[in-house]
């Protein structure tokens, strides 16, 4: 069976358009199933501005479905992929609401820490709602409840490994790894001062200088 949205026989005129291209303006051609174009003129490759990339973003047979997915397409499936992580998490998590609200505060501290890189936003914000789903001190191959819970979504293996790496901290001092886990172990430190530490006049050790750089806006005092 084919998808609906893809078989020709569902098509009308729509289905044929043009798009300017983004870099030099000329004209490009596109069909509705093209996930890109290539300009005639300029020879930039761009994504068909009209394309839903909506169940694509979450269905584990998008890549035969479409061909080969644009780079801005895995973003866009990863980004995606972090909100159903934090319903997941509140599923996981049930009637706990102190531990919901708490991975709710310590991935939108991890968001607001990572900032612009975008290549490192879903990673991050996932790796900070599973942080406390299994014990800290367990290496990145045994973290069973982050890696089922994220394999039951269907998360592509890479990023499930790179999850858990985060989550272990296992990689070289300056590997982007071990500074997410650093971010990461910033985000839920400072969630902790939020929760305990502020009333009973205590302190933090933050590793980042993101975490340091964020935590001084927090706390000004």
């Amino acid at each position: 069976m084919k998808c609906p949205g893809q078989d020709t026989q569902f098509w009308n005129a729509s289905a044929i358009f043009e798009a300017p291209c983004p870099q030099c303006g000329r004209t490009v051609e596109f069909f509705k199933d093209d996930t890109t174009r290539k300009c005639g003129g300029c020879g930039h490759r761009f994504v068909n501005p009209k394309m839903d990339f909506g169940c694509a973003a979450y269905c584990q047979f998008a890549a035969q479905c479409l061909g080969d997915l644009p780079p801005e397409l895995v973003a866009q499936k990863e980004d995606l992929l972090k909100d159903r992580v934090a319903i997941a998490v509140k599923r996981y998590l049930k009637t706990d609401f102190k531990r919901i609200g708490r991975a709710a505060r310590r991935a939108r501290h991890a968001e607001q820490m990572v900032g612009a890189d975008k290549g490192r936003l879903a990673p991050v914000i996932i790796a900070a709602y599973v942080w406390e789903l299994d014990p800290a001190d367990r290496p990145e191959a045994q973290r069973p409840t982050a890696r089922a819970l994220l394999e039951g979504l269907q998360a592509p293996p890479p990023l499930v490994d790179k999850v858990c790496a985060i989550l272990s901290g296992q990689g070289s001092p300056e590997s982007d790894t071990t500074r997410d886990h650093a971010l990461v172990a910033d985000a839920a430190a400072i969630t902790e001062l939020e929760e305990h530490g502020q009333q009973e006049g205590g302190e933090i050790t933050l590793r980042s200088e993101s975490g340091k750089a964020y935590a001084r806006k927090l706390f000004p005092n």
